[in-house]
């Protein structure tokens, strides 16, 4: 993407803890504002990044595994589950080629509305 760039030491830690489900979708977005947008209606999602896909926040099947278990203890919402799934396949700045098969098969349908 034109215009694209690393993150800063200060917008990798908040993908992290995105990833990690220790930040709402609306914290990370505050805090990429400017680099991030995104449009999560009800029926479609829009995300537009300006940051690089290189030396991504790298992501582990540890991640899907605990978003899982967390929604099965329902501290999060179907509806958030399905965001952050979206934002994690929608989003160049995290690198999900390590994770199983699986894995990503789970990634995508969570990200299916």
């Amino acid at each position: 993407m034109p215009g694209s760039r690393q993150p800063t030491a200060q917008e990798r830690e908040a993908l992290i803890q995105f990833a990690r489900l220790e930040i709402s979708l609306d914290d990370l977005c505050k805090r990429l504002q400017g680099v991030l947008q995104i449009d999560f209606g009800l029926k479609e999602r829009r995300l537009t990044s300006h940051l690089s896909a290189e030396n991504g926040v790298r992501l582990e099947n540890k991640h899907v595994l605990d978003a899982l278990e967390r929604r099965g203890k329902r501290a999060i919402s179907a509806r958030q589950l399905s965001d952050w799934a979206a934002m994690l396949i929608m989003n160049d700045a995290y690198d999900w080629e390590g994770l199983d098969e699986q894995t990503v098969d789970q990634l995508n349908n969570l990200a299916v509305l």
